[in-house]
C-alpha cells in the first residue's frame, strides 16, 4: 500500500485531486507513513531529553527539596497524561488524522480560531527551542574546545553558533521526519548519554563541603523570582508536546489497527527514558552541590576534563536532532502556505531557499541573543505551558462539551462563522422594538456603561485624552535614551499611526450590525470570536489591562504626592510611601460610588486639562532648563545584552503609553445613538482631537526631554527637572489629579463587569449596598498590590508588553479580520495583517525587558516601603 492510499485507507472516498496527493506526499509532516512504534519512542525523547536537563540541578536550587521534588513529579505525570491525550485525539474523528497540532485546534475551536490559539503558541515554542538549541549547541562547542584546547586562543561564542549552524545548512534539506530517523535515533542516544555522565560525574565528585540547601537569593523579592523562573526551567524539560501529532501522523493506520497502539507504546519508552534522565540528574546534582550548582551542570562538574568534554559533544549531537525535530513542522508550516495558499510550485529551489533562510533567521537570534538561563525560563513558562499542560485539556473540553454548551445557549459555534451578511439573520432595528422584560431594562439602567447614554462628542474627547495621556507619558524620554533617536522616533511616531488606525476600527465595529451596539470590549470578542471563546480570549487581557493601569496609577498618585510633601517640605521626617497611597486610595474610596461614565465626566475633563498641562511643564521646563554639559546619546547599557533588555524594556513604555483601547466602546456607549446619526460620527470626532492632544503630549516630552538631558535622563522626567521647585511640586500636582481621573476611567468597565456578574448571573438585587462593598473592595485590592508592589518603572514595561499589546495594537485587527472579512490581499487585510505582526513582535518582545528591569533591581526593592 502506497503511502497516500495508507493515509487514506480508513476514508471510504478520497476526493483529492492527483495535482493535491502529489502536495500532501511532498510536505514534511504528510510525506512519509512507515514509521514503527520505535521511531516514537526515539522522536520523543530527542524532542523531550533536551539541554533542559542540565538545568535541571539549579531549578532544583531555586526551588528546594519538596517544592522540587514535587513540580518534578508532577510536571512527569501531568505531561505524560496531555501526551496521552493527544495520541488519542490524532484519530478521534473516524476517517480523520490530525496530522499537526493546529489541525486539533481548528477541531475543538473553529477553522479560525484554532490557527490564531494555536499557530502563535507553537510557533513560539518551536522557533523558540531552535534559537535556544542554537545557542546551546555553540556554547556547547566552546566548551569542548575549551576543554579540549585550553591553550589556545580565545574565540567568540558567536563563531561556535555559526559552526553549529552550518550542520542544519545541510540537514535542514531532508525532506520530512522519517528521513531525520537516523539523526533523531544518534540524539536520543546522546542524550541519555550525557545525562548518565552528568550524574554519575556528579556522584563521582561527592557531596561538596559546606554544601548548603537554602534559597540562595539574598532578599525575598530575588526568592520568589528565582522560583518563579526554575518552574520556566522545568516547564521547558517537558516540551515535546508541541510535535508529538507531527510525530505520530509518521505512523500508519487502518481501522484496524490504528496509530494510536503503537504511538503510545513509543511514549511510554520515551517516558521512562525521560525519568531515567531527569530525576538522577536533577536530585543527584542538587544533592552533589546545593544551591552553588550552574545552571549548566556540566559547567559545575568540571572533572575528569575528558569525561566533561566528551559530555558536551554529547551534547552538541543531541541538540543537532532535537534542532531538526523541532524545525521540521515550522518546514511544513512555512511550505504549505507557499504550495497550497500562495500556488508556489513545490520544488527543490522553494525548499532550498526557505529552510536556509529559516536556519539562518535562527542562528541570527542566537548570536544576538545568547542568554541561555534566561530563554530557558522565560520561553518555558511563556510558551511551553499552554501547549504541554493546559491547551489539550480545552480541546478535551471543546471536543466533548462545546458544542453542547453552544446549542445550550442558542449560539452558534465558530465553525460557522462566515460573513455576518450569511451567518445571521438581519437584526431588526433596535429602535423598532426592545424585546428586554422590564426588570432587564432596569438593571441595564443601572449598570455602570449602559447606564446613562446623552454623552457628546467633547465628552468622547477627554474621556479619551485622560484614559491615554497618563504617566506613562513621563518615562517617554528615558524610553528614548534606551532607544536611540532614530529607532525611538520611528516606533513612537509608528505606534501613534497604529492605535489611531486600530482605535478607528473599533469605532466603526461599535454598531456595525445594524440595530445592535457592542457596548463592552468583550461582546465585541464575542461576536467575532463566538459566545464562549469572545469571554476567554478578551475578558483576561482587559482585566489584566485595566486592574493593571489602575494597580499602577495607585503607585503613581502616591509617589506623586510624597514628591509634592518632599519639595514643599524638604526638612520634614521621612513618611513611607505605602502612606501616600493609602492618602491617594482614599479618595478613590468616595469618586468610586459615582455610578456611571458620564457622571464621572467633570473628573475626567479635570484629568484631561491637567494632563496636558504637567505634559507642558515637563517640556517647557525641559527647553528653560537648557541640553545638559556632556549630554550623551549613546546606549547606556554596559554590555550588548543589557543595551537589548533596556531597549525591549523601552518598547513596553510606548505600548503602556496608547493604552486608552481597553475603554474606548465603553466610552462610546455613552453616546447617543440612532441610525440616522449613528455614534461612530461624534465618536470618532472626539478620538481625532483626543488624539491631537496626545501627539502635543508625548512628542514635545519624548523629543526634548531625551535632548536636553540624553542617556542620564530619570524613568520619569520630573526627577530629573529638581528646578525650579514651586513648578515640579504644581506638575507633580497635577500629575495626582489627573490619575485620579484615568483610575476611575479604567476602573469603570472593571465595576461594570463585577456588578454584571452579580446581578445578571448571580441574581443579587442591584442596589446601593451592593455597589458599596465591591466598589470599596476593588479600590482596596489595588491598593492593597499598590502598596506591596511599589514598583514603577519596571511594572510600566511589562505590563505594557504583555497586556496592552494585544489589546491596542492587534486584537481590533483580528476582530476586523473576523467580522468585516476584507477582501485577502487587498489594501485593508495587508494592513491588519502588518498590524498583527507587529503587535505580536511587541507582546512577545516587551515583557522580556519588563521582567529584566524588575529582576535587576529586586535587590532595592521593598515591600510596603
Amino acid at each position: 500500500m502506497s503511502t497516500q492510499d495508507q493515509q487514506y485507507s480508513d476514508n471510504k472516498v478520497d476526493n483529492r485531486t492527483e495535482k493535491e496527493k502529489a502536495v500532501d506526499a511532498w510536505l514534511p509532516i504528510t510525506g512519509s507513513r512507515n514509521a514503527k512504534w520505535w521511531y516514537a519512542a526515539f522522536h520523543n525523547v530527542t524532542a523531550m531529553v533536551g539541554a533542559g536537563v542540565l538545568s535541571l540541578p539549579f531549578a532544583m536550587s531555586e526551588l528546594g527539596w519538596g517544592p522540587g521534588i514535587a513540580v518534578l513529579v508532577i510536571s512527569w505525570v501531568v505531561t505524560l497524561y496531555t501526551l496521552w491525550q493527544m495520541v488519542e485525539m490524532h484519530e478521534i474523528v473516524p476517517g480523520k488524522r490530525f496530522d499537526r497540532y493546529h489541525e486539533l485546534g481548528q477541531h475543538a475551536f473553529g477553522e479560525k480560531l484554532g490557527l490564531y490559539i494555536v499557530v502563535p503558541q507553537q510557533l513560539i515554542v518551536e522557533v523558540g527551542v531552535c534559537i535556544v538549541y542554537m545557542v546551546t549547541g555553540g556554547r556547547s562547542l566552546k566548551t569542548f574546545h575549551d576543554l579540549v584546547c585550553d591553550e589556545c586562543k580565545e574565540i567568540k561564542l558567536t563563531f561556535f553558533i555559526m559552526i553549529f549552524a552550518s550542520v542544519h545548512f545541510v540537514l535542514s534539506h531532508l525532506p520530512n521526519f522519517n528521513s531525520i530517523s537516523g539523526v533523531s535515533l544518534a540524539a536520543a542516544v546522546m542524550s541519555l548519554s550525557y545525562s548518565t555522565i552528568a550524574w554519575t560525574a556528579s556522584l563521582s565528585k561527592g557531596v561538596q563541603p559546606d554544601v548548603q540547601y537554602g534559597y540562595k537569593a539574598k532578599t525575598t523579592i530575588g526568592t520568589v523570582f528565582n522560583f518563579f523562573s526554575a518552574l520556566g526551567d522545568v516547564a521547558f524539560a517537558y516540551a515535546g508536546h508541541n510535535v508529538v501529532l507531527e510525530i505520530q501522523a509518521t505512523i500508519p493506520s487502518t481501522p484496524g489497527k490504528p496509530s494510536k497502539g503503537p504511538m503510545w507504546k513509543g511514549v511510554i519508552v520515551a517516558y521512562i527514558v525521560v525519568a531515567i534522565c531527569y530525576f538522577p540528574v536533577a536530585l543527584i546534582g542538587y544533592y552533589v552541590y546545593g544551591n552553588s550548582v550552574s545552571d549548566n551542570i556540566l559547567e559545575t562538574v568540571s572533572k575528569p576534563t575528558w569525561l566533561i568534554a566528551m559530555a558536551n559533544l554529547f551534547v552538541v549531537v543531541h541538540v543537532i536532532g532535537s534542532y531538526q525535530i523541532y524545525a521540521m513542522p515550522v518546514f511544513d508550516m512555512i511550505e504549505t502556505v507557499l504550495v497550497k495558499r500562495l500556488n508556489f510550485t513545490p520544488s527543490f529551489l522553494l525548499r532550498f531557499i526557505t529552510r536556509n533562510t529559516y536556519v539562518a533567521l535562527t542562528m541570527f537570534v542566537g548570536i544576538c541573543f545568547p542568554f541561555f538561563g534566561g530563554l530557558l525560563g522565560f520561553f518555558g513558562g511563556f510558551a511551553f505551558a499552554p501547549t504541554t499542560y493546559f491547551c489539550i485539556y480545552l480541546s478535551v473540553f471543546n471536543f466533548v462539551t462545546f458544542s453542547r454548551i453552544l446549542s445550550f445557549m442558542g449560539t452558534q459555534s465558530t465553525d460557522d462563522m462566515k460573513s455576518f451578511d450569511e451567518s445571521k439573520e438581519p437584526i431588526p432595528d433596535a429602535s423598532s422594538f426592545d424585546e428586554r422584560t422590564e426588570e432587564q431594562k432596569a438593571i441595564d439602567a443601572w449598570l455602570p456603561i449602559t447606564g446613562s447614554r446623552n454623552a457628546k462628542w467633547w465628552y468622547a474627547a477627554f474621556h479619551n485624552v485622560t484614559a491615554m495621556v497618563g504617566a506613562g507619558v513621563l518615562s517617554l524620554p528615558y524610553a528614548m535614551s534606551n532607544l536611540g533617536w532614530g529607532p525611538g522616533v520611528v516606533i513612537l511616531i509608528l505606534s501613534w499611526i497604529i492605535t489611531l488606525y486600530t482605535l478607528w476600527q473599533m469605532v466603526e465595529m461599535h454598531e456595525i450590525i445594524p440595530g445592535k451596539r457592542f457596548d463592552r470590549y468583550h461582546e465585541l470578542g464575542q461576536e467575532a470570536f463566538g459566545e464562549k471563546l469572545g469571554l476567554y480570549i478578551v475578558v483576561p487581557q482587559q482585566l489584566i489591562c485595566e486592574v493593571g493601569v489602575d494597580i499602577v496609577y495607585m503607585v503613581t498618585g502616591g509617589t506623586s504626592i510624597k514628591k509634592i510633601h518632599h519639595i514643599l517640605c524638604p526638612d520634614c521626617k521621612e513618611i513611607k510611601t505605602t502612606y501616600f497611597i493609602m492618602i491617594f486610595a482614599s479618595v478613590h474610596f468616595v469618586l468610586s460610588h459615582l455610578p456611571n461614565f458620564n457622571s464621572i465626566s467633570g473628573v475626567s475633563l479635570a484629568a484631561a486639562v491637567m494632563s496636558l498641562t504637567y505634559s507642558t511643564i515637563a517640556w517647557t521646563a525641559s527647553v528653560s532648563k537648557g541640553m545638559q554639559e556632556k549630554v550623551e546619546y549613546g546606549y547606556k547599557g554596559k554590555n550588548p545584552s543589557e543595551t537589548t533588555f533596556y531597549f525591549l524594556t523601552a518598547l513596553g513604555d510606548v505600548a503602556f503609553a496608547y493604552a486608552g483601547h481597553n475603554v474606548v466602546l465603553e466610552i462610546q456607549a455613552t453616546i447617543p445613538s440612532t441610525p440616522e446619526k449613528p455614534s461612530k460620527g461624534p465618536m470618532w470626532k472626539g478620538v481625532v482631537v483626543a488624539y491631537v492632544v496626545v501627539a502635543l503630549c508625548y512628542f514635545p516630552v519624548a523629543f526634548v526631554g531625551y535632548y536636553m538631558f540624553g542617556n542620564q535622563v530619570a524613568d520619569n522626567i520630573l526627577i530629573s527637572l529638581q528646578k525650579p521647585k514651586w513648578l515640579i511640586a504644581a506638575a507633580n500636582l497635577f500629575v495626582v489629579i489627573h490619575v485620579i481621573g484615568s483610575y476611575q476611567i479604567y476602573a469603570m468597565p472593571v465595576f461594570d463587569m463585577i456588578e454584571t456578574l452579580l446581578v445578571k448571573k448571580m441574581n443579587f438585587k442591584p442596589t446601593w449596598m451592593l455597589r458599596f462593598c465591591t466598589r470599596n473592595i476593588y479600590v482596596a485590592f489595588t491598593m492593597f498590590v499598590g502598596i506591596t508592589f511599589p514598583f514603577f518603572g519596571g511594572l510600566l514595561g511589562f505590563f505594557g508588553g504583555l497586556a496592552f499589546a494585544p489589546t491596542t495594537y492587534f486584537l481590533p485587527c483580528i476582530m476586523w479580520l473576523c467580522i468585516c472579512k476584507p477582501k485577502r490581499f487587498s489594501l485593508s487585510w495587508c494592513t491588519n495583517w502588518i498590524c498583527i505582526f507587529l503587535g505580536l513582535c511587541l507582546m512577545i518582545l516587551s515583557p522580556i525587558g519588563g521582567l529584566y528591569n524588575i529582576i535587576k533591581q529586586a535587590k532595592d526593592y521593598k515591600f510596603y516601603s
